[in-house]
């Protein structure tokens, strides 16, 4: 019975042993210095089990809301969040938040680390409404406690902009942007970190600007974030290609080619040295400097790497819209250059991808929809391409007000087809439509009034009325005048229709006018690859071939040739029609043979892409079968 007592004593002795053991400061540090050495070893189970050993003690002590066991709980939701669980990471940072605010109350900034890993976790989920109300604690609370200028402000103010961008709050997303500069800019100590932060936050705000077409507002902060970076020890770095490509795009937006190509071709190798040849972000600065080469007539400069784009992005499993987009380009720049076919069936396989991915109705098919109708209405293939071009105007529409753009556009093909069908009616219906929505969107004088105001005009034309075309166009010619400066291209093009429905009503004097001063404005900007430009040379052409001036029609006929085949390919029906008149001049000069080749060269392509009964082949052949009939050796009887 003596035994019983000294036993319960050793138990008793070995708990007070234990609590004093736990109790020890010098313990609780050891553990929480062993816990930190094993998340850094990515340790992260047994870490979090002397993390939790640590929280269940100081309840125990001190009750299940201590303020001291905030640290661990802190702690342990960061391991949660390393491990990918965010959900328990998210109630334990919610936890310590409750917490703190019973202690140190709602507003102090002992909260900001804790608001800031619940930030995010939900940009991780995207949950951009919950990360915008967080981030707006977070810079309330800053500002109370260090100021409205602390220079810590200014990360948090971007953060914001970006989730506010995200949540389609363009507006939102420029103040915040500004706000994250103008916080940076007040910073009185420098560094190199703070400037790189600063180039940073110009570009979301040029970015910005870009979006809202404000492109000499972005052009400031570009070349301002630009010149930061480049006295940067890494000029050279991925981080100066964002500001050097983000420039570029600046001027294409411009339509400044000449400025921006030599920028991103800078940027495409800066970028293509940083991450790899087929990295998307080198195939992003490759598309844009593709698209301005397109753009200003350099189809033919701008495929090869549009194919570059399109064969690396086959070779990732995982980006089937990221493909749809490098075959949509250049679908594009193939049915600039008149490659109908190959550009239509890149067409069909885009459509097959973004219907696959994002469903038959989705918006995104309307632009590749368009597209294929267009192509098929320029091979002849009026019921193809007006199914289509229905579709994408069906689709367009849904999307409302903010999809105008381009359902006056697709308008404007489907009108311009009803027309080619014979449906003159119809083709002005949707013409005027068309024209009333650029109106409502640009003005009277804007390019794209000016383009349906032609389009009505051409259906005059077909109607059988030149005349009453005329006005239509010189008012077009008008509206052109007033937006751009006289030697400006678009003021050439629209010069060239204007003449061509002059030199229909016989007025043939004012008509050549007309096209030697379009030819004027397109030598002296230095055009070379303009389709309208081809046009006035063949009409130009035309025009002299009537007097019996061959030399100057051969002249005019030889350089339409190089543009068309340049422009169109070699291979186009436009091609075709100018090496038929080109034949012609050159019949009548007497040299039959390079007649005759040139002739034959024409029949071949018209019979290829038209088909052999078409109205255009059949008068080549026509002339050919001539030209061969008067080479033929004579023969006596």
């Amino acid at each position: 019975m003596e035994s019983f007592p000294v036993f319960l004593v050793m138990i008793l002795v070995y708990f007070l042993m234990h609590y004093l053991r736990e109790s020890d400061p010098n313990n609780v540090t050891k553990l929480s210095t062993r816990a930190e050495q094993l998340a850094t070893d990515q340790k992260y189970d047994e870490a979090e089990r002397i993390l939790w050993h640590l929280v269940v003690n100081t309840e125990r002590k001190q009750g299940k809301d201590s303020l001291q066991i905030v640290s661990y709980l802190r702690r342990i939701a960061y391991l949660k969040m390393k491990e990918g669980d965010s959900t328990a990471a998210e109630n334990l940072f919610q936890r310590v938040i409750a917490i703190q605010e019973r202690y140190i109350g709602p507003n102090s900034a002992d909260l900001l680390s804790t608001l800031g890993y619940l930030t995010q976790l939900s940009r991780a989920r995207n949950d951009f409404d919950s990360s915008v109300g967080l981030m707006r604690r977070m810079l309330s609370i800053m500002a109370a406690a260090y100021g409205e200028d602390d220079d810590r402000m200014a990360e948090v103010y971007n953060a914001l902009g970006l989730a506010l961008f995200a949540k389609n709050d363009a507006e939102g997303a420029k103040w915040a942007f500004q706000q994250a500069v103008q916080v940076n800019e007040k910073a009185t100590e420098r560094s190199t970190q703070r400037d790189k932060e600063l180039a940073g936050y110009l570009e979301n705000v040029g970015t910005m600007q870009v979006r809202e077409r404000d492109f000499d507002g972005a052009e400031l902060q570009f070349r301002r974030a630009l010149s930061i970076r480049e006295k940067a020890p890494e000029a050279e770095s991925g981080e100066v290609g964002i500001s050097i490509a983000g420039l570029g795009g600046v001027l294409l937006g411009k339509r400044d080619f000449a400025g921006a190509e030599p920028l991103l071709r800078r940027a495409a190798e800066i970028r293509e040295k940083a991450f790899g040849p087929n990295h998307p972000f080198t195939l992003e600065v490759l598309n844009q400097l593709a698209h301005s080469l397109t753009e200003r007539g350099a189809a033919a400069a701008a495929e090869p790497l549009l194919r570059r784009i399109v064969a690396a992005e086959e070779q990732q499993a995982n980006r089937p819209l990221a493909l749809a987009n490098a075959k949509e380009n250049l679908a594009g720049s193939l049915r600039g250059k008149g490659d109908f076919a190959e550009a239509a069936a890149l067409y069909r396989q885009v459509l097959e991808i973004k219907e696959k991915e994002l469903g038959a109705e989705h918006p995104a098919t309307a632009v590749p929809l368009r597209h294929l109708g267009w192509l098929l209405w320029q091979q002849g293939d009026l019921a193809g391409g007006e199914t289509n071009l229905r579709a994408a105007l069906r689709l367009g529409e849904r999307q409302g007000e903010e999809a105008n753009e381009f359902v006056a556009g697709v308008l404007f093909n489907l009108g311009s087809l009803l027309r080619d069908k014979g449906d003159m009616a119809g083709a002005e219906l949707l013409l005027w439509r068309a024209m009333a929505l650029a109106e409502k969107l640009h003005g009277t004088d804007h390019v794209n009034y000016a383009t349906a105001l032609e389009a009505i005009a051409f259906v005059r034309r077909a109607q059988g009325d030149p005349k009453g075309a005329v006005p239509l166009l010189r008012q077009a010619l008008g509206g052109q005048e007033k937006q751009f400066k006289p030697n400006h291209p678009a003021i050439a093009r629209a010069l060239v229709n204007l003449a061509v429905v002059l030199k229909d009503t016989g007025d043939q004097c004012e008509a050549e006018g007309l096209l030697r001063r379009a030819m004027l404005i397109y030598d002296g900007a230095r055009v070379s690859e303009d389709p309208n430009m081809g046009t006035a040379l063949f009409i130009l052409g035309t025009i002299v071939y009537t007097r019996a001036q061959f030399a100057e029609a051969e002249a005019f006929y030889r350089r339409a040739l190089r543009i068309t085949e340049k422009v169109r390919g070699p291979e186009h029906p436009q091609t075709a029609t100018v090496m038929g008149m080109l034949a012609q001049v050159l019949e009548s000069t007497g040299d039959l043979e390079g007649a005759r080749l040139l002739a034959g060269r024409a029949y071949n392509i018209a019979s290829k892409t038209l088909g052999e009964n078409h109205t255009a082949t059949v008068g080549i052949k026509n002339h050919l079968n001539r030209l061969i009939m008067k080479s033929a050796p004579s023969r006596e009887n």
